[in-house]
């Protein structure tokens, strides 16, 4: 009798353990399947919390995947966007340290990529100096010299990172542009990735707009919109969010002297609250 109550109660353990088993198994895969379901529907994940940021060091940058070619046009249905880097960053280290500009006042700048989010420090950096020392830069007005340092002591640091990171770098809910907060001058990896439809001009002309665009207000220049219907675009103008009749133009001084304005005012892109101040 003994024996038949051990062996009764052996297998009601057995039982009570394959059945927790089975619920637990089964909760693990609800649980994926919604947090799958909230990926598809929503995309727009929060920003990282002061627990969750870590703060930007030189680690080894991520070969997790290829980044595309600068001078490409890739198809942005065919390109990952990188919602989630690591949080961590690889300095640029300038091929040229060299002041770039001939007259005004000298900034100093870091270039840091994301690890993570399948972009090289390197090439980077080299599109952003290249951008900045462009002689229709800012550097063509004579207010403005640029010198890229290696992750040392910088007047501003331009981040390329994820739309994660860039939420909260930005101090923003928003993942959708770039944006500029104080001597943070952030780079939306999805934008540097694919661009915008809209753009007249190739991807490589919209991150050189990005750049200056966002160096501007570093420099203190607020937002243009539109002249008129035909016009060149003030670099200054939200051209992530529309052209508004203009041509796309990613330089302050196109021709290298004469700075195209346009009257002071905002796009404000449709996802944005009102109260969003950082840039587009």
């Amino acid at each position: 009798m003994i024996e038949g109550r051990l062996g009764r109660n052996r297998r009601l353990r057995r039982r009570r353990r394959f059945v927790l088993l089975a619920i637990l198994v089964l909760m693990a895969g609800t649980g994926a399947f919604f947090a799958l379901g909230a990926a598809v529907t929503d995309g727009r994940p929060q920003a990282l919390n002061d627990e969750e940021q870590a703060a930007p060091t030189s680690a080894p940058a991520s070969d997790d995947a290829v980044p595309p070619s600068p001078s490409a046009s890739p198809d942005v249905a065919a390109v990952p966007l990188y919602f989630s880097g690591t949080g961590t960053w690889t300095y640029a280290e300038p091929v040229n340290a060299g002041v770039v500009g001939r007259a005004g006042t000298l900034l100093q700048y870091n270039v840091a990529v994301e690890n993570g989010i399948g972009l090289d420090a390197a090439e980077v950096g080299a599109i952003v100096r290249a951008t900045l020392a462009d002689p229709r830069s800012w550097i063509a007005g004579g207010a403005w010299r640029f010198q890229q340092v290696g992750g040392g002591d910088a007047d501003f640091t331009v981040y390329l990172a994820s739309p994660e990171q860039r939420a909260y770098l930005c101090g923003s809910q928003n993942t959708t542009v770039s944006c500029r907060n104080g001597d943070n001058v952030v780079i939306n990896s999805a934008r540097w990735i694919s661009g915008v439809d809209h753009w007249d001009g190739t991807l490589e002309s919209y991150r050189q707009y990005a750049v200056n665009h966002e160096v501007g207000h570093r420099l203190g220049h607020g937002h243009e919109v539109c002249p008129g219907a035909g016009e060149l675009s003030p670099v200054m103008a939200q051209q992530t969010y529309q052209l508004a009749g203009c041509t796309g133009n990613a330089w302050p001084y196109p021709d290298g002297a004469t700075y195209v304005s346009g009257p002071a005012g905002d796009y404000n892109g449709p996802d944005l609250p009102p109260d969003d101040f950082v840039d587009r």
